[in-house]
């Protein structure tokens, strides 16, 4: 079985739409969104600059187009998920590639949700970490030790002894010290713009739930493994309430992976830029093959 994952935010790099390879699928859905969006954003995403590129506003967009490009180019060569999941942001992208949602009502969700959270970053300012190496009680430890400075959360399950903090600025410099303190193998602040799955987002909480309600949900047509509880959900409305919650809840990605495993899925391909969601799966499932759709749809 096949499973499509989908990559969020900090897999966005300038130069990843000419990767895509040249298609009328390519044309129609960066012109849909460059008309959405009021700019070319298959300009930005070649030519940059990353600070624009990066900010959460325009990252979210860019990426949900870029995969759902790889997503309609991998089908239409006879290449088709049997199951998909998606990282944080690449969620809208998986919804998009079961069917649930239509790119514009996938875009119109991610613009939002973007600009929902440049404004609650903007009022609370803070930023995540990845610690890799250490084991549960002593990641609690961290959490516990850096709490003083602010508010900081487990905000991504990445891969087994890989763990994604999120928080106000300081407590989550503090956690980059104490982290190593307690022997991370390694610590480093990721390339995102605001504490994604965290208390810190809760004031845009009920604006997003109200543009998650105002477009159409349809049932999926494949099996969709979602952030907040990583496992399979089969109607429109836990759908709904899954991506609501996905705003301050942790991205579960390791229970998605093992829920696909055990689905029988055995080939992963990661649907986006780059190959960030590879190493995750590497560590967490073995004997599955990996590829990606840039490599894949480019050889």
């Amino acid at each position: 079985m096949i499973g499509f994952v989908f990559s969020g935010q900090g897999s966005q790099y300038v130069g990843m739409a000419g990767k895509v390879p040249v298609s009328s699928v390519k044309k129609e859905l960066f012109v849909k969104a460059s008309d959405f969006l009021g700019f070319d954003l298959e300009h930005l995403c070649d030519n940059g600059p990353i600070e624009e590129l990066t900010s959460t506003d325009i990252a979210q967009s860019a990426l949900l187009t870029v995969s759902a490009i790889y997503d309609t180019l991998l089908k239409k060569r006879n290449i088709l998920p049997d199951a998909v999941a998606g990282h944080s942001l690449g969620e809208f992208s998986a919804l998009f590639s079961a069917g649930v949602l239509s790119f514009e009502d996938a875009l119109f969700l991610v613009r939002e949700r973007g600009l929902l959270m440049k404004k609650a970053s903007e009022k609370a300012p803070g930023k995540m970490l990845a610690v890799i190496g250490l084991p549960d009680e002593r990641l609690k430890k961290v959490i516990e030790e850096s709490s003083d400075k602010g508010v900081i959360v487990a905000a991504n399950f990445n891969s087994p002894g890989q763990v994604v903090l999120s928080g106000a600025d300081k407590a989550i410099e503090k956690a980059k010290i104490v982290a190593k303190e307690h022997g991370a193998r390694m610590v480093k602040i990721l390339n995102v713009s605001a504490p994604f799955h965290s208390p810190l987002m809760e004031p845009v909480v009920p604006e997003m739930s109200r543009f998650i309600d105002s477009v159409q949900f349809n049932k999926p047509t494949i099996p969709v493994v979602q952030n907040a509880t990583g496992k399979v959900v089969n109607t429109v409305e836990e759908i709904r309430e899954n991506l609501k919650k996905q705003f301050t809840s942790p991205v579960l990605w390791t229970d998605s992976l093992n829920t696909m495993s055990e689905m029988g899925v055995d080939k992963f391909i990661e649907v986006g830029p780059k190959d960030v969601l590879k190493g995750l799966i590497g560590r967490t499932l073995r004997g599955c093959e990996i590829e990606t759709a840039e490599v894949l749809l480019n050889a």
